[in-house]
């Protein structure tokens, strides 16, 4: 089977973000957060705040799914500034995590 593109991912991501703000009631003034995050981060994000959405992106598509998320957010990435997007044949796994800042644990 072959590899979902960018495009297919990022779209099946804002599903999963879609369901997940309609069965937890979320305002549409409440804004999502998008994180670049490592398997630490990451556990400290969902120790933090619930719920949590989270994908884990191939180095392939590292630079073009959080983009397309975000941009569909109307948002920015966070640390995206400091260059975590650029990702090597060796790189860390890395995961694109949503979360809303105001739903803490």
């Amino acid at each position: 089977m072959a590899a979902k593109s960018a495009e297919a991912q990022a779209r099946d991501f804002l599903y999963e973000l879609t369901n997940c703000a309609s069965e937890y009631g979320f305002a549409k003034d409440e804004l999502w957060n998008v994180n670049i995050a490592a398997d630490k981060q990451k556990a400290a994000i969902e120790k933090k705040y619930y719920p949590v959405i989270s994908a884990l992106l191939a180095p392939d598509v590292l630079a073009t799914v959080p983009g397309l998320v975000a941009t569909r957010l109307n948002t920015v990435i966070a640390g995206a500034e400091q260059g975590v997007l650029k990702a090597g044949p060796k790189a860390k796994p890395q995961y694109l995590v949503v979360y809303v800042a105001t739903r803490k644990i």
